[in-house]
């Protein structure tokens, strides 16, 4: 709003020494944002240069850039060095952020001859390349504050006095301090003060203020009983060994002469000028949520309901609405720490304690909009680890978009990310073996089971690294497929897909077949395996047999997890490699037997086997001989598939009750092209043994070179397979099985 009949200050750029001693280049006169955001009077109702500019008829509420005329420059810069001081001053008369590129270009002009120092409370922040060149200009930046500001205003501008640190220039918090009177706001608002006077460094800059302020009358500012020489009006002093006399000798020099003197909390030693002892000052810099500590408070609530917070909590969660289901009644069931700034109602956490799963699960938050601070947001989170008094992991998901519920703010408070997934982290307070099962969840979730997901072959890549590293340990070659070297019978492998080369020689085409991958062998995949192990395994279980041992994979995942896993195997190669990979892990063993006859010692907890297709790979063992009773040596299928079933039904015979027995298998083609039925006629197989079909699962593998085949075979409407069949049989009650198995928890 435009005062009328007040004048506005002119255009042009000027270099004048004030009443204090202080040489004054404002390229900004008058401070529109500030009137703007505080109508009645300015900052705190008492900006003392909008006081001035009222007396002397000049529009304060309008800035105005003040631009150096070529003929102004010759004189501006033989001011600036007749002044006897060391610096000049930009932004006593209005503020220089309303305009910071002319700002900087007067700095860049006239640093060669004084150091530029600049007052700003930044209702326009510096922008990163205003910061570099500021640097460069060896400016001091005086950013003005009080307990007198709004919260957000005290919020905004000591992290802009810290951002301007950290950018490598000299920054000064020049604290607006007052005395303040024993009311309730007069102590909580001084409080704040002692807080403010911590940092490093300040300038501790006494407020001007009437004793007829209604602040003053009612006791929440003192005003000093004294007429201070050179002031014109009344001053509430905190601290008297603050400065508050001419500009020229005053020890804090703005900031600039901080080699020889600390900033903050100095006082003039009697009548003699130069004679500077030190104040009480000069703590180190708190963070900044410290400084308000005595106006935060936390509540612990049991539940939402009942609190007397729901309205409020529903409410700021809309509001924020990435917290809105914490507006929901089925979710304000939870505890949760409720936050208060100046006794208001400004922020809440939820959470929850599951002494089944033994986990503690962070839930929704959100901070009031105007109030938001990540200090204050890690010291809510801060309370809620308290509240975990039974050393369970702590879990939360958070957005990488989110300005609160974010990886960079948990991850200084100490938790870890699990997973990444579809702009998530997945964090936990605490060990990250602790949350392996939500991460094996997550991997599969549903009963087709994508291998190619990031995550998954990461975990993939984990075991196989730990495999090839045991092998390499006990000069087991090639660990992953040990023995199974030159299995593959087939034609169409993986290598003569996708390797095969045609090239010119002696004038002849010639065709060299990929190299052989491992034969193209078929392996276990470890994380396969680790899923089956975790989920499929009961909370008291601890033994794992397998009728058709095979590869190494299942029983180095269960001898990690401290099992024990007995495999019954034909061929003695394979037995060897795969104990001696294992023989670090108790309890991991492969004997040599035939397993449709082979009885082992004792009960297990858990049945697993992955048989190989028939007819597909061929196994031998050493000196190539192949064993008698080598599955894909057995002359039919049906001979094949009783040889299987025979040892399914001693392997069901030694499984406890209410346990589960886990079959990973596929189907090959006969001669003809038609499949056999394998997979079909293991379910009926279970089901006339008593056991029960729990899940059918799809176990889907790289497409890659399925799509090279099917170049070759949809002309005969075949689609190349890219899938296996995780078939779970379970033999008892299959009510009781959320009883015997461990609670997975919060997804």
């Amino acid at each position: 709003m435009i005062n009328m009949g007040m004048k506005s200050y002119s255009s042009r750029l000027t270099a004048s020494i004030n009443g204090k001693g202080v040489l004054d280049i404002d390229t900004v006169k008058g401070c529109a944002l500030g009137t703007s955001a505080h109508q009645n009077g300015g900052c705190y109702g008492l900006c003392y240069a909008n006081k001035i500019a009222t007396r002397y008829g000049y529009r304060f509420n309008e800035s105005v850039s003040r631009e150096v005329t070529k003929g102004d420059r010759v004189h501006i810069e033989n001011t600036v060095k007749r002044y006897n001081g060391s610096w000049f001053r930009i932004g006593t008369m209005g503020d220089p952020c309303h305009n910071w590129e002319l700002t900087l270009e007067v700095c860049e002009w006239l640093r060669k001859i004084k150091t530029p120092v600049i007052v700003t409370k930044h209702w326009n922040p510096l922008s990163d390349l205003h910061l570099q060149r500021l640097a460069r200009y060896g400016a001091v930046v005086n950013t003005s504050i009080s307990a007198l500001d709004t919260l957000p205003e005290r919020i905004y501008r000591l992290n802009q006095f810290k951002r301007i640190k950290k950018a490598n220039i000299k920054s000064v918090l020049r604290v607006v301090s007052a005395k303040f009177g024993q009311t309730s706001w007069g102590q909580r608002l001084s409080s704040i003060q002692d807080r403010l006077l911590k940092n490093e460094p300040i300038i501790d800059n006494p407020l001007r203020i009437a004793a007829s302020d209604k602040r003053v009358e009612s006791g929440d500012i003192l005003i000093e009983n004294r007429k201070i020489k050179g002031l014109d009006g009344d001053i509430s002093v905190a601290k008297h060994n603050a400065y508050v006399g001419p500009c020229n000798i005053c020890p804090d020099q703005c900031g600039v002469d901080f080699k020889k003197i600390r900033i903050g909390g100095y006082k003039m030693a009697k009548k003699v000028q130069t004679d500077i002892s030190p104040g009480e000052y000069g703590y180190k810099a708190a963070h900044q949520i410290d400084m308000f500590t005595d106006t935060i408070e936390f509540e612990y609530v049991k539940s939402v309901i009942g609190s007397g917070y729901e309205e409020a909590v529903a409410k700021l969660a809309i509001e924020d609405k990435v917290a809105y289901r914490a507006a929901r009644k089925n979710m304000q069931i939870h505890s949760a720490i409720i936050l208060k700034i100046n006794a208001e109602f400004s922020g809440f956490f939820t959470f929850q304690v599951n002494h089944k799963a033994k986990e503690f699960c962070l839930l929704q938050s959100a901070m009031d909009l105007d109030k938001k601070d990540k200090n204050i947001y890690s010291q809510m989170v801060g309370k809620i680890i308290e509240q975990n008094t039974f050393g369970y992991p702590m879990i939360m998901t958070v957005s990488t978009k989110h300005d609160l519920e974010c990886p960079k703010v948990f991850k200084a408070i100490g938790f870890e990310t699990y997973l990444i997934l579809s702009g998530f982290e997945y964090m936990v307070y605490g060990k990250l073996e602790d949350v392996r099962m939500k991460r094996l969840a997550h991997a599969t979730m549903t009963n087709a089971w994508t291998t190619t997901r990031s995550d998954w072959l990461k975990m993939k890549k984990e075991w196989n690294a730990k495999i090839e590293a045991a092998g390499e340990k006990y000069n087991i070659p090639n660990p992953k497929f040990a023995s199974r070297d030159g299995c593959w019978q087939g034609s169409n492998g993986y290598s003569n897909v996708v390797l095969t080369e045609r090239i010119i020689e002696n004038g002849k085409v010639k065709t060299n077949k990929g190299k052989s991958f491992n034969g193209n062998a078929s392996v276990l995949d470890p994380v396969a395996c680790e899923v089956i192990l975790r989920f499929f395994m009961p909370t008291e279980g601890r033994r794992v047999y397998n009728p058709f041992g095979g590869g190494v994979q299942f029983g180095f995942v269960s001898g990690s997890y401290g099992y024990d896993y007995i495999a019954s195997e034909i061929r003695q190669n394979q037995c060897d490699a795969n104990n001696a990979i294992c023989q670090d892990l108790d309890g991991a063993k492969w004997i040599k037997s035939d397993s449709s006859i082979y009885e082992p010692d004792g009960m297990f907890d858990l049945c697993f086997s992955c048989p190989p297709y028939y007819k597909v790979e061929k196994y031998v063992d050493y000196e190539n001989v192949i064993p008698e009773g080598e599955l894909n040596s057995i002359p039919t299928y049906n001979e094949f598939r009783d040889t299987l079933f025979a040892g399914y039904k001693i392997a069901i015979d030694k499984l406890n009750g209410n346990r589960f027995f886990v079959i990973m298998t596929g189907d090959s083609r006969d001669k003809n092209g038609a499949y056999y039925g394998c997979e079909a006629e293991h379910e009926l197989f279970f089901k006339e043994q008593g056991l029960h079909i729990h899940n059918k699962i799809v176990y889907l593998e790289c497409e890659f070179t399925r799509l090279a085949h099917a170049k070759r075979t949809l002309d005969y409407r075949k689609f190349p397979k890219r899938e296996q069949k995780i078939i779970v049989a379970y033999k008892g009650d299959m009510s009781t099985i959320k009883d015997n198995f461990p609670p997975i928890g919060r997804l």
